[in-house]
């Protein structure tokens, strides 16, 4: 079929049990886009919209392989609705459509952007362009759909963003520094780009992050060897430079350098032998200490080393640690040029659910911190303080006794809450929540949930809990922040209430709070 393209979006009619079908666009026939989805004219369950705004005033052909008609409505503007049995109420979710990892973290003119992998098309992955959210407060986000589109050097893979407060690359227009913008263009995964390799490519906005131009010049770094990819930068204060840090193969990732933004060489090659893909670094003050700064280098499992970083090499102090322990939160990256000094960061947690709009949730942004336990230096995350505001009917209890004729019960009336537990690490105990088991072994100092387990510190004598519950994922810090576990769990709802059992067990205080939605 050929139209005129005089509308910002057209919507596909879809279903989950209908086959794919590759949708061909083309232009003066030329191929210039090209999707996956499971096009359903007959009996769909949702109408999935594609951004056309690029296309506007052009004669676009569409042609489906396998073939059929191709069925379509236009709009000029598209809803972003977030209802549904299984939506989180405090997770981002697209609100339709896949996610997966968070791209383009950056504070700029006074709000938080925040990017991400996206299927506009289903709730599955495939069709990897980038979605966006804008927020005041970490917490609640406004959606404003994609704004970084396939083309011919590939799909839009992940990446990061800056601040060019400088203006080093030239490529602000108007009274504001442009936002930079870090990403992969991930050849060979589109018709579009068949045969085309990986590479590094550079976008910039002039309008607060809301439309993103793709730089004439790209890429700014060309394959170095086969699927790299992931691009992270940071701004170097000790000797005033840029570095990127950047996936190469397996296990290895390279950091490289540069003075203006757009020409990069490689400086360093690092290993992270239980990892890959997705790399973050970043300066921390070790337990506050401003004059004590170190570096992490992490991927996208939640490996990570600890170390010195002088703007030329980074020198690995420690031995490769884990955050992360459970069966979800990958590909963690952290906001850039954030005005406060924090260092705060999201991940993904992959699920989806059958005959459902979306998949996948982003985590509650996390605060980064290095804490010394036992003599030792860890990264800690734990909720940012903004989270705190969805607070509804807390209660505080201390000095809890439990033993076998005595649990702890308390009903919960949200559907997500915000429960911390503070007890003695000499006896077991377990709590369940909406079904969800999370058990703590005192023999062996192992924190158990599902089929997922972590060994704790329990510095003191005490076991330090916090767990943030949703529909669909759980959010498990341990030993203040430095042990994680992210968690995919689907609720039921009929087992609404906290539950603590033990032999015999103290615990010094149990702290619940409902939480109200975000949307």
């Amino acid at each position: 079929m050929e139209f005129l393209c005089d509308t910002n979006y057209i919507l596909f009619p879809t279903s989950d049990n209908a086959q794919n079908k590759r949708l061909y666009f083309y232009i003066d026939n030329e191929l210039v886009y090209d999707i996956v989805l499971k096009l359903d004219n007959d009996s769909p369950d949702y109408k999935f919209p594609v951004n056309m705004r690029r296309f506007k005033g052009n004669k676009v052909k569409i042609i489906s392989n396998p073939m059929m008609n191709i069925c379509f409505e236009k709009a000029d503007k598209i809803q972003f609705d977030y209802d549904g049995k299984y939506r989180p109420l405090v997770h981002f979710t697209a609100a339709k459509g896949w996610i997966n990892d968070p791209n383009g973290l950056v504070y700029a003119n006074g709000k938080y952007l925040m990017y991400f992998q996206h299927n506009p098309v289903a709730a599955t992955w495939g069709n990897m362009h980038w979605g966006g959210a804008v927020s005041d407060d970490l917490i609640h986000w406004e959606e404003i759909g994609d704004v970084l589109f396939p083309d011919k050097d590939g799909t839009m893979f992940s990446g990061s963003a800056i601040i060019d407060k400088k203006n080093l690359t030239g490529l602000q227009s108007g009274n504001e520094p442009a936002i930079l913008y870090f990403y992969t263009s991930a050849g060979n995964t589109s018709e579009t780009s068949k045969g085309k390799p990986f590479t590094q490519c550079l976008a910039y906005s002039n309008d607060g992050g809301k439309t993103l131009i793709k730089y004439d010049k790209n890429p700014i770094i060309k394959n170095i060897i086969k699927e790299n990819r992931d691009p992270k930068v940071i701004y170097c204060e000790p000797d005033d430079s840029y570095i990127m840090v950047l996936f190469l193969d397996s296990h290895s990732f390279a950091i490289l350098k540069s003075k203006n933004l757009l020409d990069w060489s490689q400086i360093q090659e690092i290993t992270l032998p239980d990892d890959g893909e997705c790399p973050d670094f970043y300066p921390l003050c070790a337990d506050g200490d401003s004059k004590n700064i170190k570096w992490i280098f992490s991927a996208a499992s939640d490996r990570y080393y600890i170390g010195s970083f002088d703007g030329n090499k980074f020198i690995i102090e420690t031995e490769q640690k884990r955050l992360n322990f459970g069966n979800a939160s990958y590909a963690a990256q952290s906001w850039s040029d954030i005005p406060d000094g924090r260092r705060v960061r999201t991940a993904f947690a992959s699920f989806v659910i059958p005959n459902n709009p979306f998949g996948s949730c982003l985590n509650i942004p996390q605060n980064m911190t290095i804490k010394t336990i036992n003599g030792k230096p860890y990264l800690s995350a734990l909720p940012v303080k903004e989270f705190e505001m969805l607070y509804k009917n807390r209660d505080v209890k201390t000095d809890v006794v439990i033993n076998s004729d005595m649990p702890f019960i308390k009903s919960i009336q949200s559907k997500a809450c915000d429960i911390s537990v503070s007890a003695s690490a000499e006896n077991s105990f377990s709590l369940e929540l909406f079904g969800l088991k999370i058990s703590f072994n005192a023999d062996d100092k192992i924190l158990q949930c599902l089929d997922k387990s972590a060994p704790l510190k329990c510095e003191n004598g005490t076991v330090d809990l916090r767990i943030i519950f949703d529909t669909l994922y759980t959010e498990i810090f341990a030993d203040f922040g430095t042990v994680f576990m992210g968690m995919t769990y689907i609720a039921d709802s009929n087992l609404n209430s906290l539950s603590i059992e033990s032999k015999n067990a103290i615990i010094h205080n149990i702290r619940v709070s409902e939480l109200n939605s975000i949307h």
